[in-house]
């Protein structure tokens, strides 16, 4: 008799129009449905009927049809744990949550938000914990406010103790954080420290998403941490052929975990979208190679450290521009344009809100904040 345990995880999922024209192939569906567990991020919610305040960040909803999609292709476990789940406030949530049912974790009350979801497979317990970044709305960031509904935040010290206690309980354990840093394709130092600590916390497996790309993974004392799956699939627009300006966007990493006598092994698997309507094992040897580089700086610091320098360079001088350019020099024609946009704003009797929200977002979201550091500190080792 077959005894071994087989986990599925899929990275972001998001489909605005109606799943109804997008395909799987039958290599990805046999692959997905030979697994006891398939596990994916519902990134965006379901849109309910009510009407809420404008403001200036889009509202991402999803496709009705999206569960019924994702149970078809045989996921039965998804988290709700990030940026998006509560972009239509609590009613978006409880429509979603009602949607996607017990087979949801990561998001609700305070105390649902942190609880393990544990599943029996084969007489073995396993546990999934999904945790999210404080975002713009929807995250128990504010530590000392349990009131009302949010998804779990991922450095809620308490988090340590429920691994701690969720251990006590289950014989494997994975943490499922949304974190980073959109669009590039390694982790910020400190996001590797702290999926790291999961693990010395007892956990037995990393398995993140929100970069909307594929970054690195490692085996840290003898267990996976993989930092981004990238998207499985993800389309906030209302049109099939919409195309994403952005580096690696429609290529995925899914990943297969393996539990049998009493070992976890891992395999990881590239996909890619095709035009929003397809997904597909992608066998090109170019993903391979680009995964073997990206893995490469995780083990070599010297190589890793260079790499985020220049990271720094580009998105982390964007990054400084929101603190009033204090550090980032400014043209004569940048200065002209800022004092223009001001007197207009006062002219319209436009608050600053905005900028305000801009920054606090900044400060608050931990790798953009470490992301700033760091480009600080490369720009004080320059002129040294």
């Amino acid at each position: 008799m077959k005894n071994d345990i087989k986990i599925f995880f899929a990275g972001d999922f998001c489909s605005k129009p109606s799943t109804s024209k997008i395909t799987v192939s039958d290599e990805l569906k046999n692959l997905i449905q030979s697994c006891d567990l398939k596990v994916v991020n519902f990134e965006v919610p379901l849109k309910p009927d009510v009407k809420l305040p404008p403001q200036s960040r889009e509202r991402f909803f999803q496709n009705d049809d999206a569960p019924d999609f994702l149970r078809g292709l045989g996921f039965n476990l998804f988290s709700q744990a990030n940026n998006h789940t509560f972009d239509w406030g609590d009613e978006g949530f409880k429509k979603t949550k009602a949607a996607l049912g017990d087979a949801a974790f990561g998001a609700g009350t305070y105390e649902e938000a942190y609880k393990v979801k544990m599943i029996e497979v084969n007489d073995v317990k396993i546990g999934f914990m999904g945790l999210s970044f404080a975002a713009y709305t929807g995250v128990f960031n504010d530590v000392t406010k349990h009131e009302g509904l949010g998804c779990a935040y991922i450095n809620d010290l308490r988090v340590n103790h429920d691994i701690i206690e969720a251990k006590k309980e289950v014989d494997y354990l994975f943490i499922l954080p949304h974190d980073g840093i959109e669009y590039i394709d390694i982790p910020m130092p400190e996001t590797i420290a702290r999926y790291r600590d999961f693990i010395d916390y007892g956990a037995d497996g990393v398995i993140a998403a929100h970069p909307h790309c594929p970054q690195g993974w490692e085996e840290y004392k003898g267990k996976p941490i993989f930092y981004s799956l990238g998207n499985f699939l993800f389309n906030s627009k209302e049109i099939y052929d919409f195309k994403a300006n952005k580096p690696h966007w429609y290529e995925g990493l899914c990943v297969v975990m393996t539990i049998a006598d009493g070992k976890l092994t891992w395999t990881s698997v590239n996909t890619k979208n095709k035009d929003n309507i397809g997904i597909e094992i992608d066998h090109d040897a170019k993903r391979d190679q680009h995964n073997g580089i990206v893995c490469h700086y995780l083990s070599d610091l010297e190589s890793y450290t260079e790499y985020l320098k220049i990271i720094c360079k580009d998105l982390g001088v964007k990054e400084l521009s929101i603190i009033k350019r204090t550090t980032h020099s400014q043209s004569l024609k940048e200065c002209i344009k800022q004092i223009k946009k001001q007197w207009v704003s006062k002219f319209k009797k436009r608050d600053s809100k905005s900028e305000y929200y801009s920054l606090q977002r900044l400060l608050t979201h931990d790798a953009r904040r470490d992301l700033v550091k760091w480009t600080l500190k490369f720009r004080m080792l320059e002129n040294k």
